[in-house]
This record gives structure tokens, sequence and C-alpha cells, in this order.
């Protein structure tokens, strides 16, 4: 028998994987362009949407909805992680008062370590939460990172602790 063609171990042929896989991409790109605008569609978000899909599916996700919905919401927490970057570019940290008799610090930006360590922390938020997550939610979280992040934590682990705590006691 042509492995091709078995199906009794539940594993389905190539051609019909590869529609799964595009079926997933087509039902998340749709989905994410009505969540993020025509701003959004990019060659670069369309490649991070199929990664992400591949990704999925090589660790053993098959059903459609499911790759569909981890990889759209993998693609937007990419997209908040974007827009909380841009955000941290032109933050500053918070003036801190000088001991007497000496000037005050010069505000700065942050740096690209500590945007890399809040994306991360968002992303580990990201990962503990439920698969429908509202976008108020990410909005809260990411608020909630820059801020932990503008009093001195760069950790993104504790970032995200910070984070998911304020987010239960709401």
């Amino acid at each position: 028998m042509d492995s091709d063609t078995d199906n009794s171990a539940g594993v389905s042929p190539p051609d019909e994987r590869t529609a799964a896989l595009a079926r997933a991409f087509d039902s998340a790109w749709e989905r994410f362009i009505e969540i993020e605008g025509s701003r959004a569609d990019t060659d670069d978000n369309r490649k991070r949407l199929a990664a992400r899909i591949v990704a999925l599916a090589r660790a053993g996700e098959s059903d459609e909805d499911t790759l569909a919905q981890s990889a759209l919401i993998h693609l937007c927490v990419l997209e908040e992680a974007a827009r909380l970057g841009s955000k941290l570019k032109t933050a500053v940290a918070p003036p801190v008062a000088p001991p007497p008799g000496e000037a005050a610090p010069t505000p700065h930006a942050f740096s690209p370590q500590v945007v890399a360590a809040m994306s991360q922390a968002l992303e580990r938020c990201v990962e503990t939460l439920p698969l429908q997550t509202p976008s108020s939610v990410l909005q809260f979280l990411s608020d909630r990172i820059l801020e932990h992040a503008s009093r001195g934590e760069h950790d993104p682990e504790r970032l995200s602790e910070l984070a998911l705590e304020a987010l239960r006691t709401r």
C-alpha cells in the first residue's frame, strides 16, 4: 500500500496536509487584517504567519482551527510588541530626584536590550492566556510592562509576572 494514501495511522496525505495549512493560513490572515487593518498587510507579516503555522504543524498540531487561532495570536502579539517597541523608543524613564546638590539625570530612551526584554515579557504573558484573548487585555499587559520597565525592571520573566499579576488584580 502506498504510504501517501495510508490514513490508518491518522496521518493525512501530503497534499491534504498542505491544503490544511493553506486553509489555516487564509483563515488566520483574514482575521489578522480585520484586527490590524490594511497597514499590517506586509510580506514580513505573511512570512511570520506562515512560519508559525509550519512550526505548529511540525510540533504535531493538525487541527486547522487551532493552527489558525494559535498563529493569529502569535502574529497579533508580534504586532503588539512592535507597537510597544515603538512606544518605548520614544518613552523615557521617569524622573528620579537627584541627591541634594547633584544635577538631575538626563532622560533617555530604552535600550534595544530593554525593548527586547519587554517584547519577550509580552510573549510570555500571551503564552499563559487563553487562545481568544481580547486586544484590550493585550493593551493592558503592554501598558503594565512599559510601566514596570520604566521603573527599572528589565527581566522578561519578572516583567511578565508583574503584568499578569496586575491583570489578575484589576
